[in-house]
C-alpha cells in the first residue's frame, strides 16, 4: 500500500511540476528597450521595469545567434504595449514573466522560432519542451547550427578560468 501511495505521489508532483508557473499579478506597459533575446525594459505607470522571460534562455549577445534572437524579440515587441504575466523575481531582482502582445506569448514564440532555448533548470512546462524539439527538427533558427552552444554552458565557460595549455615535459 505504501508502495502505491508514493507512486501516485510522485506522479502528482509531476503534474504539478509540469504546469505553468503561477502568476502573481499582471502588468500592463510599453517596451521601450530590448536588452537581448530574453529581457526587456517596460514602461509602467513612468516607472521602467525590467522583465526576463520566464522559461526561456536566449543566447548571449557575445555569442552565435545572440543578435538576430535580441533582433527577432524586438521585432516583436518593441514599442508595443504588452501584458507581462509577473511570475516572480530573479536573483537580480528583474521582474519573471511571460509576455503577451496582441495575444501572442512572446516566450513561447522565441522558442517557437529557434531564437531561445527552454530554461528546464527553472521551467519544465510540456508545452515549451515540445516547442523547443520542433524548431530543433526544423532547423529552425539557432537550430540551423549543427550543435548551438546553450547560453548556460556559455556563462560558465566564461566564469571558469583559463587553464593554460599543458606543456611537454620533453
Amino acid at each position: 500500500m505504501r508502495f502505491i501511495v508514493a507512486i501516485l505521489t510522485l506522479l502528482i508532483l509531476g503534474l504539478v511540476s509540469a504546469a505553468p508557473p503561477k502568476v502573481i499579478s499582471t502588468l500592463t506597459g510599453k517596451v521601450i528597450g530590448v536588452t537581448d533575446g530574453d529581457t526587456i525594459k517596460v514602461l509602467v505607470n513612468r516607472q521602467t521595469v525590467k522583465v526576463r522571460l520566464e522559461g526561456i534562455d536566449a543566447p548571449e549577445s557575445s555569442q552565435s545567434f545572440g543578435t538576430k534572437s535580441k533582433q527577432a524579440l524586438s521585432k516583436m515587441v518593441f514599442g508595443k504595449t504588452v501584458t507581462v504575466k509577473k511570475t516572480g523575481e530573479d536573483r537580480y531582482g528583474r521582474t519573471l514573466g511571460v509576455i503577451m502582445v496582441g495575444g501572442l506569448d512572446a516566450n513561447a514564440k522565441m522558442i517557437k522560432d529557434g531564437w531561445a532555448w527552454h530554461y528546464k533548470k527553472y521551467n519544465n512546462e510540456e508545452r515549451l519542451a515540445k516547442l523547443e524539439r520542433s524548431a530543433r527538427q526544423a532547423k529552425r533558427g539557432l537550430w540551423a547550427d549543427a550543435n548551438p552552444l546553450p547560453p548556460w554552458e556559455y556563462r560558465a565557460r566564461k566564469r571558469r578560468p583559463s587553464t593554460p595549455p599543458a606543456q611537454s615535459s620533453g
